[in-house]
């Protein structure tokens, strides 16, 4: 999965796109997209893992991924059986949309930033290590990413302005859930977490080996163009400017 940090500014530069091209719902018109909810939502996904007696199982279910376990992913039927969870969960939720504009919408972009993550960027990861003799079968693999995936976040953080709106909104919004999915203690638990973790705490930001900055921040890019044009082709939001 993608870095929290790199969800964040994926988020945050999308928003920036929807309002400049006057992002309105397909389902109802007379509603938009609020850049809070939007940003919230985009690290809602992930609120499971404070869940009490956390297992990684429940990630898979908020992920759409129950059956898909890991290292599966790019199998045949799985990217299909994916993505039609996700627009069954978007259909499912739009009620709870207009609530909240942005939030559930977030979580859709949060899944295809993660999707195109798992398809395209790490590989990369897996092969550079490679040249020192690991695999995903390996436990230190992990660890390897883990560790340079918040480090890749850190630097994110120090390179990126933009990020310290993101950071004011996740510290002032109300209180949240994702109805039937992650609760609102749960997801206020996990911003908390995120808000001290990646923005509090201070970090000594250290060169990474395997997962490159430059590649995220292409990633980003990428991002911000190709979920623009999924959310017009797949008809969850229509825009007034192109």
């Amino acid at each position: 999965m993608a870095g929290t940090i790199v969800h964040l500014l994926t988020a945050m530069l999308l928003y920036e796109e929807i309002d400049k091209r006057q992002g309105r719902y397909v389902f109802d018109s007379a509603y938009k997209p609020e850049k809070r909810y939007f940003v919230a939502g985009n690290i809602c996904p992930d609120g499971i893992m404070a869940r009490t007696n956390y297992e990684r199982s429940m990630k898979l279910h908020t992920h759409f991924r129950d059956g898909i376990p890991d290292g599966s992913f790019d199998k045949e039927g799985m990217v299909s059986l994916f993505e039609r969870r996700m627009l069954a969960f978007w259909k499912e939720h739009i009620e709870d949309e207009k609530e909240k504009p942005g939030l559930y919408l977030g979580y859709v972009t949060h899944m295809m930033t993660d999707e195109a993550f798992i398809l395209k960027e790490r590989p990369r990861f897996f092969e550079r290590i490679a040249a020192i003799g690991l695999t995903q079968k390996d436990v230190e693999t992990f660890i390897w990413f883990n560790k340079e995936t918040d480090q890749v976040d850190f630097r994110l953080i120090n390179e990126n302005p933009i990020l310290q709106e993101a950071y004011q909104i996740l510290e002032q919004i109300e209180p949240y859930e994702i109805k039937g999915m992650i609760t609102k203690d749960e997801l206020t638990q996990s911003r908390q977490w995120i808000l001290e973790h990646f923005f509090k705490e201070g970090h000594e930001v250290e060169e990474t080996r395997y997962l490159w900055y430059r590649d995220m921040m292409q990633f980003v890019e990428k991002m911000k163009e190709q979920i623009m044009e999924r959310l017009f082709t797949e008809e969850y939001l229509v825009f007034s400017n192109s």
